[in-house]
């Protein structure tokens, strides 16, 4: 799967506040967001699966 880094690119940076290394896969990202920003962690779900269904961008 895709790295947080490759789907948000410098913004991958804002997540570490959340525990969130900007390279960690992006379902292990999720998993991490989960329990403190819900939101987040769908948004990022649902760009990772875009970005591995479109092939990267």
């Amino acid at each position: 799967m895709a790295r947080v880094i490759d789907v948000l690119g410098p913004h991958a940076y804002t997540l570490v506040k959340y525990g969130v290394s900007p390279y960690d896969d992006v379902k292990t990202a999720a998993e991490k967001l989960e329990e403190v920003a819900p939101h987040l962690a769908r948004l990022l779900s649902e760009l990772g699966i875009a970005y591995t269904v479109g092939g990267g961008i």
